[in-house]
């Protein structure tokens, strides 16, 4: 009889552990010491670069610094977004010193601005870019604290832009949708569909939909807050929660809408997520950058 039961507790605990796997998937560590990598691109060969949002500094990760950029940090200001093209042109967007938001080649330099953008504000600014299908820049901004603009389609204000990398700074831009808040996270399907989750202030609700067209939308959990989404595959999107610190993993019916997928992936997520080339997905803290699989 104590064999048994000893067997049966066993098994037990065996079963706890699988349990408490699932609920928890295994972290690493990517980059112990990365202070605010509000921006983060994967390389399509391996690696990643990440851009430090207060010093401008973007770096490799053995910490080199690969290129610099002179920043305005204060409020949501700072470095903000970069890309990489298939011709390893690195691009960054941020707001410089006179609070400008731009858009530039930073490496190969030297510094070649394609896009001057509109005044930043303390707030609601976007600055996220993405190299796109169609081999274009796509930045989302935010209404700059001045909703009354984000319907004015001359305005840039709560929009989704199209740029030309080897545009003109005073280039006239293409909005690919608008009616956003602050379209920080968004990515684009391996199928090229561009899917957003949009960060909204005090209690409106906020949104995780595909953003060209724009179709119907799911509420993410109250204040999340999204800093980052990275599309894993046609069918499977992560978000992560700058307030709630969640990963959380979302999966999209035939009927385009995103529904959440089992448990949180990580709990200290906190500045944007980005898909690995060997399929883990590589999310910043406060201080460092870990990794995760899907």
């Amino acid at each position: 009889m104590a064999t048994t039961r000893r067997r049966f507790l066993a098994a037990l605990g065996a079963v706890l552990v699988v349990v408490s796997c699932a609920r928890d998937a295994p972290v690493g560590v990517l980059v112990r010491r990365a202070p605010e990598a509000a921006a983060m691109v994967a390389l399509p060969g391996g690696g990643l670069l990440y851009g430090e949002r207060k010093t401008g500094r973007i770096r490799n990760l053995d910490g080199d610094v690969v290129a610099r950029v002179e920043v305005r940090s204060d409020g949501e200001r700072g470095l903000l977004g970069i890309a990489v093209d298939p011709d390893d042109r690195l691009f960054a967007a941020w707001t410089r010193r006179d609070g400008r938001l731009v858009v530039a080649q930073v490496d190969p330099g030297p510094e070649r601005i394609v896009w001057l953008g509109p005044l930043s504000a303390d707030r609601a600014n976007g600055g996220h870019i993405e190299w796109a299908p169609d081999d274009t820049l796509v930045i989302g901004i935010g209404d700059l604290e001045d909703p009354g603009s984000v319907s004015d389609l001359d305005a840039p204000h709560g929009k989704v832009l199209r740029l030309d990398p080897s545009g003109p700074p005073g280039q006239k831009t293409e909005y690919l949708s608008y009616g956003w808040n602050n379209p920080y996270a968004f990515d684009f399907t391996p199928s090229g569909a561009l899917w957003l989750a949009d960060n909204a202030p005090g209690q409106q609700e906020e949104r995780l939909l595909r953003a060209d067209p724009v179709g119907p939308r799911t509420v993410l959990p109250e204040h999340t807050a999204p800093s980052g989404l990275a599309a894993v595959d046609d069918d499977t999107l992560v978000v992560c929660g700058h307030r709630t610190k969640l990963l959380l993993r979302f999966r999209i019916g035939s009927n385009r809408v995103a529904r959440l997928d089992g448990p949180p992936l990580a709990r200290d997520c906190r500045l944007g997520v980005v898909l690995l080339s060997d399929g883990r997905l590589a999310y910043a803290t406060d201080t460092s950058i870990r990794t995760v699989r899907p």
